[in-house]
């Protein structure tokens, strides 16, 4: 990737009013992106693979067609063209994202997805999903072909707030009730100490 990318995806992301949070290169780096700006943890990406893998395996008809392209077109990274073979492929650790399974992210988590990208004839992208259910906006940077980074409107790098991590806010419930039961035993032995004291003070009368 020349020079010129980087210059032209520096200078848009400076001219919108964003930083980017830089991604590990580890082939993840789309999926790291949406993972830190959907729960701020990257490390989540494995977890954010396995939703929009699933959305791909659920909903074979909305994206068949912009995989299994013409076979004199060349898909990006050498991807299989069999749809099958494309979501198996899709599965695995470290293998890239692309423009198909950011739009089975932005369907399965409901967010509009916004791309700054080094392409010279398209600076930005949106990818909305067929249904809006959260009322946020994904923010990403695409060095084409090489890298996606998370990038955040300068000022505004902790808002909105993360969405809850999937199988957390049952066990953060359950945490809840714990100091819910022992505050609840607090309140009766504090009131059985009152009457302690109270029956004292009347002995001493």
């Amino acid at each position: 990737m020349s020079n010129e990318h980087k210059k032209r995806l520096e200078s848009r992301l400076e001219w919108e009013g964003f930083i980017e949070t830089k991604i590990k290169s580890d082939g993840n780096c789309q999926f790291s992106s949406l993972a830190d700006q959907l729960f701020r943890c990257p490390e989540y990406h494995e977890k954010v693979r396995e939703r929009i893998v699933k959305q791909l395996k659920t909903c074979p008809k909305i994206y068949r067609e912009f995989v299994e392209m013409d076979s004199s077109k060349k898909r990006a990274n050498d991807l299989p063209k069999d749809y099958s073979e494309y979501v198996k492929n899709m599965s695995k650790n470290g293998v890239w994202g692309d423009n198909v399974t950011l739009q089975a992210a932005a369907d399965t988590f409901g967010v509009k997805i916004v791309v700054i990208t080094s392409e010279k004839e398209v600076p930005s992208m949106e990818i909305v999903p067929k249904s809006l259910t959260l009322e946020r906006v994904v923010y990403l940077s695409h060095l084409v072909g090489v890298h996606y980074n998370s990038i955040y409107l300068k000022g505004s790098e902790t808002d909105p707030a993360p969405m809850e991590l999937p199988g957390k806010s049952k066990n953060k419930s359950e945490n809840d009730k714990e100091p819910q039961g022992r505050n609840e035993n607090d309140k009766h032995k504090h009131k059985n100490n009152e009457k302690k004291n109270d029956r004292s003070k009347n002995k001493n009368k």
